[in-house]
């Protein structure tokens, strides 16, 4: 039986909707069949790109380096011109059933790791990530480059595909690992890959080896199992839970889980924090990535007093990230039943971002992210701070008192 339901009431469908998942990594398929992603098509991270929108060159750079890879261009140059004109066709990401960190480029022919939800509906798919600050994903397309990503896609997916146990590997657990050990499971993830690795005893040493050189490696599958996670909230309507946050390198944007596919924008800032030398916040491309799926989720920048490296790192005295993380925390309306590292307290870690508290703050949601060069040619320069903009949030709370009154059905 339905009956009209308050945005409260919505908001606790959502919470129960986001527990009940338990993703599991499953497999390897290619995204052309995964994700329905066509010849002449690529996918990218952040909200969509209007056909006449200039691209920032971090992400036009790798968009053409992957058109390279996929045979529709014999060169960058080329590559440029047939993605300016939108001869190749932009999808974001989100809309395919993926996330990707940076510019976040997914071609038909990539292999993704699949991720299920053991207790339901839903399938999400993962990017397998390069290594190294040179890489695609921050715009940067050359030989050795292409080298590294066929040895990721064609030696490490498969070697870790055929070590995953039959039933699947559950991800939330190897996270809640990952943040007793002190990672914020975006720009530190040290702890889970060990949990991941530990995981998988009979993986080859080699590979062994170079996933421990490349932890970030790990936070794919943590974006992954946190979009399946939220997106089981996607349709609960009246809920003012955010279900994404993701930049495209011009704009930063949420939905809601009560607003439907609408994403609602404001300009992308630029992350300040720890810099590589010679490098310095002039040099920083714009905000850009899926990887802000971990703020939604409740761990990164909304952890930030959970983790003391990530503060060093980013030049940040422990004191402020501390202040910074509780601020985080009081945005969420619940708290997650597996993530309970001992710096949070009884708290725990948040869950259920709730558009609402953050639109009634002062600042907006604090993003922990890598950071890309502007010119799109110098690859990862630093690992930075930046907020997903207020404007964002009153905007979508905005549409959503516009909504009438909904009616709830099976909210599980």
């Amino acid at each position: 039986m339905s009956r009209n339901i308050s945005t409260n009431d919505a908001n606790r469908c959502a919470l129960e909707r986001i527990a009940a998942c338990e993703p599991v990594l499953t497999g390897i398929e290619p995204a052309h069949s995964a994700l329905g992603l066509s010849e002449g098509e690529l996918g990218h991270a952040g909200p969509p790109f209007a056909d006449d929108e200039t691209l920032p060159p971090t992400v036009l750079n790798a968009l053409a380096g992957a058109a390279i890879i996929e045979g529709w261009a014999n060169n960058i140059h080329q590559a440029r011109r047939l993605i300016e004109q939108r001869e190749i066709r932009l999808r974001c990401n989100h809309s395919l059933g993926t996330v990707s960190p940076m510019a976040g480029v997914v071609r038909p022919s990539q292999p993704l790791m699949r991720v299920e939800n053991r207790k339901g509906d839903g399938v999400t798919y993962a990017t397998f990530a390069e290594g190294g600050r040179r890489a695609l994903r921050f715009g940067v397309y050359d030989e050795q480059v292409a080298e590294h990503l066929m040895f990721v896609e064609r030696r490490v997916a498969p070697a870790i595909a055929a070590e995953l146990p039959a039933s699947g590997l559950p991800v939330l657990p190897l996270v809640a690992e990952g943040v007793r050990l002190g990672d914020d499971v975006h720009q530190r993830n040290i702890g889970g890959m060990y949990a991941f690795i530990k995981s998988l005893p009979n993986l080859d040493a080699a590979i062994r080896s170079w996933l421990l050189d490349n932890s970030q490696h790990f936070l794919n599958y943590a974006m992954a199992s946190a979009k399946l996670s939220l997106d089981r909230a996607r349709g609960v309507q009246h809920s003012s839970v955010v279900v994404a946050i993701a930049r495209n390198g011009n704009v930063c944007g949420i939905q809601l889980a009560g607003t439907g596919e609408r994403w609602f924008c404001a300009a992308s800032g630029i992350p300040d924090g720890g810099f590589y030398p010679p490098f310095c916040i002039e040099d920083a491309q714009p905000d850009l990535g899926d990887s802000a799926i971990m703020e939604a989720f409740g761990v990164g920048g909304t952890a930030a007093h959970c983790s003391p490296q990530i503060a060093e790192t980013l030049n940040t005295p422990w004191s402020a990230a501390v202040n910074a993380g509780e601020l985080q925390r009081s945005y969420f309306l619940s708290t997650h039943p597996l993530l309970r590292p001992a710096l949070a307290g009884d708290e725990g870690l948040g869950m259920g971002l709730d558009a609402q508290r953050v639109a009634a703050a002062d600042e907006g949601v604090r993003i922990h992210t890598g950071v890309a060069h502007r010119d799109g040619i110098t690859g990862w320069i630093g690992i930075g701070v930046v907020s997903a903009p207020l404007a964002c949030f009153t905007q979508a709370c905005e549409q959503l008192n516009t909504t009438r009154p909904a009616q709830l059905e099976n909210c599980v």
